[in-house]
């Protein structure tokens, strides 16, 4: 029986990039049952709304941490994984954070004085990304995901060492007890940005950023599977279809690591082609901008205007071509201002 390789393309970690974007942008908008009171949802599953619905399958986070994990492991397996690069990377990221709390902060300090820029420990725990519930809650994502990156050296050192197959189920193991420990006990008690609740939250993450790793690890070591899925496009669509829909109606974070795996071997087998594979490259290279500047579109500054839409699927394209039309002029102005410092530009 003819064989594939297990990969993924750059072209495919950035579609998936943008997979993740839409994910997110959907999940922000309408996870949450209040947004159905000002508009009009045409379908309806029960007594939620379909967008609620259809939202319990949107992680966007778990695709962004595989595709970190995957280009990680990549640079990794090819000696090119030093901490200094890392922590290049990473002063990147906060840089353009910053840049774009300045853009909105320094904006919202004159139209929504009621809200920015706040007291002093409220710009410190956002700037830090300690605590962003003040300004930007999606970036919560930011601080866990620098603290994966920065000491993902060490990771793999210990996968090297233990084994892929043991450093899945290790991760998956931490994965779970984070989990319970912070629906249990963290969440009920509002202690979320306590030190130790970022502690369960890295472990909690590193499932899905090991996912990322071993597929390139697998790839690395000529690992194959069987083409029954690739030659057969058809039927990955019909699984995907029915992933979403397993995934909607199963609503529990304890099988998100199932689902998590089940849609990688999905989507590595995929075809996309034509209009769809070049939206999802273009929103994939700008997602990082996008996830960073969403939320003060919908939440603050333009509320009204994007839920005045009333149904939710131009609710939803209204957020993603204002999120991506505004992210083309800050990442041009990232590109003058932080493109241009010279250790953060360094290749080596």
């Amino acid at each position: 029986m003819a064989v594939n390789v297990v990969f993924m393309s750059k072209e495919q970690t950035t579609m998936l990039k943008g997979i993740a974007i839409l994910m997110m942008l959907f999940l922000h908008l309408f996870s949450n049952l209040s947004f159905a009171d000002g508009v009009t949802p045409l379908f309806w599953v029960g007594n939620l709304p379909f967008a609620t619905v259809f939202a319990r399958a949107c992680n966007p986070v778990d695709f962004f941490l595989v595709c970190s994990g995957y280009g990680l492991a990549y640079a990794h397996l090819r000696s090119m994984l030093a901490f200094e690069r890392q922590l290049r990377r990473v002063a990147k990221l906060y840089l353009n954070y910053w840049l774009i709390l300045l853009l909105f902060i320094g904006v919202g300090s004159f139209v929504l004085p009621a809200y920015y820029p706040g007291d002093l420990r409220m710009i410190v725990d956002n700037v830090t990304g300690v605590n962003v519930d003040g300004y930007n809650h999606p970036a919560w994502f930011l601080l866990p995901y620098c603290m994966l990156s920065l000491s993902s050296s060490i990771v793999f050192r210990v996968v090297d060492k233990i084994g892929l197959k043991w450093s899945l189920m290790g991760s998956l193991v931490l994965s779970y007890a984070s989990m319970y420990a912070i629906s249990r006990y963290i969440a009920p008690s509002g202690l979320h940005h306590e030190w130790y609740s970022l502690v369960l939250t890295y472990f909690d993450l590193a499932f899905a950023f090991m996912v990322g790793a071993a597929i390139c690890y697998i790839h690395d070591r000529k690992g194959v599977t069987i083409s029954l899925l690739k030659e057969r496009q058809w039927l990955v669509r019909l699984l995907f279809v029915a992933w979403f829909a397993v995934h909607c109606l199963s609503g529990s974070a304890a099988v998100g690591p199932f689902f998590l795996c089940l849609f990688m071997l999905l989507f590595v087998n995929v075809e996309i082609k034509g209009t769809s594979r070049k939206v999802l490259i273009e929103l994939g290279g700008k997602s990082m901008t996008m996830w960073l500047i969403h939320a003060f579109i919908y939440e603050r500054f333009c509320h009204d205007f994007i839920y005045g839409f009333k149904y939710p699927l131009l609710i939803f394209l209204a957020l993603v071509v204002s999120s991506y039309l505004l992210s083309i002029p800050i990442m041009r102005l990232s590109d003058m201002t932080i493109g241009r410092m010279t250790w953060i530009s360094k290749k080596s």
